[in-house]
């Protein structure tokens, strides 16, 4: 075959954004050679930089149920968690047989890549060739699933059984439900459920979907969709028991106390909703960083981006608009499969059982990413392709800093305990709050690490001064790891304490890590 020949079945053909058939292709809408290239540009997406970056704090909460030294057999480790019990039996013997940090994240890096083809052949099922082109080539880019797709957690594994579950859909809703697809798709949800139990939100709304939009004409079709429903439910019944009885599910009814607020000023804020959308597009690196939006100042910090934010706003509001304004019926269940698991999280968040954070939605993602490609490919040709430019420009743009900006990039909390393990001689202890898993899960020296778990928040100067003095006891000198502090010390009092009672010397600093010395003799005004 000739390189030109080659060249010609990689590259879209001209006009791909325009075409418009009404109709959508049976079994890959997209076209085979979209498809494929779509495919091989996710998986290069989600496969660069998968170990570039330190693990965080979330990703702990794996490994502490999968790390070897915890004597658990491997039933004992599934059974006894609710963090994506179906993400730990899979990741449970790759941690034995390679690094850890890079078979930790394994799991997700290869359902991320596959829920791209899958995706392809969803949003073919469901839209003309134009929408469904811009659908995947959003989906293979997004930079929300990019970030879960190299993460040691379970939801992008959730992502894949979801998309998986959308295509039972399809089959169901178009030559109607059997056995055999009902018990495909209950398998399929219980493992988005098992992959994270926020998986849930979209059961509910699944079934909500079945009786207000597709009630069953028939008898059987209501106990075939019950079958599907009742194995979903049964399969994940034993976490969901062990769940209810670790969640604040009291709470929920009306009327009942809240308790503190679980996350202080985080658990909820009205502008976590446009700020979720925001996320759901373009990821957590374009815009406010994170950390920034943690700081005092970040109202000021979201002004300064205001230009930036509405431009990315442009092709989302107008997209969506327009998807509903022009939704046929096949797409109908879009609307509940977005609103639903939406407004479950935003009532829990009000009443105090779960903070609200975008990841805890994703689920509405797949679903919001067809409903804009629709309406953006009902636009006119060209004001489609100015949208679709302007989103993909800052996707791309929002790719790069996840990439190689610093400023977004996730604690290196990694080269802060690289470089104490290069240079402890004298076996200092290391002194790391809120990040203390993280910490011991690089540490190779035999130095104590110490951490603050078990001291309340220090919201002041008295309650900085009691954790210096009585964590850092009987300590001549030591090595301070702070990252993520607005958790444990979101008005800055630690620092002060820490040189009102020694010296303290700035050794490093890494992308939202800072590492310190610190000495009980002499004097010293740390920064």
């Amino acid at each position: 075959m000739s390189e030109t020949g080659t060249a010609d079945r990689l590259v879209p053909p001209r006009g791909w954004l325009g075409d418009r058939d009404e109709v959508p292709a049976e079994g890959g809408g997209t076209g085979t050679q979209f498809l494929l290239l779509a495919s091989l540009l996710g998986l290069l997406v989600r496969t660069y930089g998968l170990v570039h970056q330190s693990l965080w704090v979330d990703e702990m909460l794996t490994w502490q149920t999968l790390r070897p030294e915890v004597g658990l057999h491997f039933f004992e480790q599934v059974f006894d968690t609710i963090q994506g019990p179906l993400y730990l039996a899979i990741a449970w013997p790759l941690v034995r047989v390679g690094d850890p940090e890079t078979m930790m994240r394994l799991p997700s890096l290869v359902a991320g890549i596959f829920s791209v083809p899958l995706f392809g052949v969803l949003v073919g099922g469901w839209l003309s060739r134009r929408g469904a082109r811009i659908a995947l080539l959003l989906f293979a880019l997004n930079p929300f699933l990019i970030w879960y797709a190299q993460e040691g957690r379970g939801y992008s594994l959730m992502v894949l059984a979801l998309v998986a579950c959308g295509l039972v859909w399809q089959r169901m809703m178009r030559n109607g439900p059997t056995v055999g697809t009902a018990l495909a798709f209950g398998l399929l949800g219980s493992a988005a459920a098992l992959s994270n139990l926020s998986a849930l939100f979209f059961w509910i709304a699944a079934a909500l979907a079945v009786v207000v939009l597709h009630r069953p004409a028939r008898g059987r079709d209501w106990v075939v969709w019950s079958l599907a429903f009742g194995v979903g439910v049964l399969l994940a019944a034993p976490w969901l028991l062990q769940a209810s009885g670790i969640w604040a599910v009291d709470r929920i009814v009306p009327g009942t106390g809240t308790g503190d607020v679980l996350r202080g000023e985080t658990t909820f804020t009205w502008l976590a909703l446009p700020y979720s959308f925001f996320n759901f597009y373009f990821g957590n690196s374009l815009g406010p960083s994170l950390r920034e939006l943690h700081q005092p100042d970040r109202l000021a910090v979201v002004r300064a981006s205001l230009p930036l934010l509405g431009w990315g706003a442009v092709p989302i509001v107008i997209g969506l608009f327009w998807g509903v304004v022009r939704l046929p019926r096949r797409l109908w269940v879009l609307l509940p499969w977005i609103a639903v698991p939406l407004l479950i999280l935003l009532f829990l968040a009000v009443r105090n059982v779960k903070p609200w954070n975008p990841r805890y939605v994703l689920v509405v993602l797949p679903w919001v990413l067809i409903l804009t490609a629709h309406g953006l490919s009902r636009l006119p040709v060209r004001m489609g392709l100015v949208l679709v430019g302007l989103w993909t420009g800052l996707t791309l743009w929002s790719l790069g800093n996840y990439y190689w900006n610093g400023e977004y990039a996730k604690e290196d909390v990694r080269a802060a305990v690289q470089w104490i393990d290069s240079n402890n001689e004298a076996q200092w202890p290391v002194v790391a709050p809120v990040i203390t898993p993280v910490v011991k899960f690089y540490h190779q020296g035999d130095a104590p690490v110490l951490g603050a778990f078990e001291w309340p928040v220090l919201h002041g100067t008295e309650a900085a001064d009691r954790f210096v003095t009585e964590r850092l006891a009987g300590i001549p000198e030591c090595w301070i790891v702070l990252a993520r502090e607005w958790y444990f010390d979101p008005n800055g009092v630690l620092l002060p304490a820490l040189a009102r009672s020694g010296r303290l010397m700035i050794v490093e600093k890494y992308p939202g890590t800072r590492l310190y010395r610190w000495s009980r003799t002499g004097g010293g005004d740390g920064k």
